[in-house]
């Protein structure tokens, strides 16, 4: 098998630097939406005349539907070309904006919401796959590192700019900025050419509906801690299994769950949602509820958190390509395990609260940024990129839900539900650490197909 090609053939001129710019901003674009639209919740639901316990479904089917169109854009990426479904995902979610925004009544509000959510599904994980393979592996670190940091920007300035924007214009308008950026990037990928080798099978359209049943069943069970849903698990997932196994081109490649190497990089995505989401969801409260901050304060006491994020994101990008992708990763658990396990004491001070926010985010920028990806690409065959980027999105996206719905429940059930919440997180930090240690020995060697 011929070694995969990192450079991207173009016939205009266009650099490959260019070409990584359109699809950052891709990225933050789709950042910054999913904070900006906070800020305006009250007003649009104050504009259809709903409550907030429909409200929340503006955030909750944008969830589910992006964690069911991350992993079958992904592989569609594979086989119709990463430029080709990123196109696709970038006009849908404009196509997702303007319906939001012209919306005359809330379900046809959350019918944009939900057209957008499977457009972001083809943005995110088809960015980090086209990144990757757009460098040799001694730069992907640093380059994938910069995803993490526009990831960061973008979800740091979205409620922000959101703020702004209503103070002068309607909230329509938070989605209708949507549009002109989205117009400017399917603009700049027309002068993108690039040599890729695509699948030629039949697509497997049962899995993906079996695929999407089952994944829907998980994030809906979580969400709505509904045990039924997640009974019907024990339907879906078996027969995923029959259904793959006799697929010519599966989308969900049933190696990656016998394969020790790529089962473990899978885990440690879902940790590492689970730490990021339980810190940034629950700080403001902890802040407000054990600190006695004011709501204004509490607010921003996840600054320096967001803040370390983003520059450990890049940090580790860069040091993927120095010491290697596990030792960074490694060095990230190690930092949210020690962070978390403090948080657990009885922490009063803010002279001491702050600093562990600030290294909580380094740990947490680390473990969402370069090293997964990196250590993923290098377990499985280069024609497989695109899928194998969208199933540690997936993951991630799973740990993600679960981690404010166990942080909800532990508050209910224990005194001290802070203190189990972040020795949570401690744990399993510790525990992806282990596994990391046990089954990532030496160098990872890449799959042929």
């Amino acid at each position: 098998m011929s070694q995969p090609q990192y450079t991207l053939q173009m016939k205009k001129g266009l650099s490959r630097g260019a070409v990584t710019s359109i699809y950052l901003l891709g990225i933050f674009m789709g950042a910054i939406d999913h904070g900006i639209v906070g800020p305006a919740l009250s007003s649009i639901l104050e504009a259809f005349g709903v409550n907030a316990q429909w409200g929340v479904w503006s955030f909750t089917i944008y969830t589910l539907l992006f964690a069911v169109s991350i992993p079958v854009l992904g592989k569609l990426s594979d086989r119709f070309g990463r430029k080709q479904t990123f196109q696709f995902g970038i006009a849908l979610f404009a196509l997702g904006s303007i319906i939001a925004a012209f919306a005359t009544s809330f379900p046809m509000f959350l019918l944009g919401r939900a057209v957008q959510a499977v457009g972001t599904g083809g943005i995110f994980p088809i960015t980090g796959a086209q990144i990757a393979m757009s460098y040799p592996p001694e730069q992907r670190g640093k380059m994938m590192g910069l995803i993490g940091m526009v990831f960061g920007l973008g979800t740091i300035l979205g409620p922000i700019l959101g703020g702004v924007m209503l103070e002068r214009l309607a909230w329509q308008w938070i989605f209708l900025i949507n549009v002109p950026i989205s117009i400017l990037i399917l603009f700049g990928t027309t002068a993108i050419r690039q040599e890729q080798q695509q699948i030629r099978k039949p697509i497997d359209v049962l899995g993906i509906l079996v695929l999407a049943g089952a994944i829907l069943s998980l994030m809906l069970g979580i969400t709505l801690k509904n045990g039924y849903f997640l009974a019907a698990l024990l339907v879906w997932i078996p027969l995923l299994v029959i259904v793959e196994r006799k697929s010519i081109d599966p989308v969900m490649n049933l190696q990656y769950f016998t394969r020790s190497r790529t089962l473990v990089l899978l885990a440690s995505s879902s940790i590492s949602g689970f730490v990021m989401a339980s810190a940034t969801n629950m700080i403001p409260f902890f802040s407000e509820t054990v600190l006695g901050m004011s709501k204004g304060e509490a607010g921003m006491s996840v600054a320096p958190l967001a803040a370390a994020s983003v520059a450990a994101s890049l940090a580790g990008g860069f040091l993927v390509d120095k010491v290697g992708a596990k030792r960074v990763l490694l060095l990230g658990f190690g930092i949210t395990l020690a962070a978390g396990a403090v948080l657990a004491s009885d922490i009063s001070s803010l002279a001491v609260f702050y600093p562990l926010i600030a290294a909580m985010g380094f740990g947490i920028g680390i473990v969402i940024g370069a090293p997964l990806n990196v250590l993923m690409l290098q377990a499985v065959d280069p024609k497989e990129t695109g899928a194998a980027v969208g199933y540690i999105s997936l993951f991630r996206s799973m740990g993600s839900t679960l981690g404010p719905t166990m942080a909800g429940l532990f508050l209910a059930l224990y005194p001290n539900g802070f203190a189990v919440l972040f020795l949570t997180s401690s744990i399993v930090s510790a525990v992806s650490v282990v596994l990391l240690l046990l089954f990532l020995r030496g160098k990872v060697q890449t799959q042929r197909g």
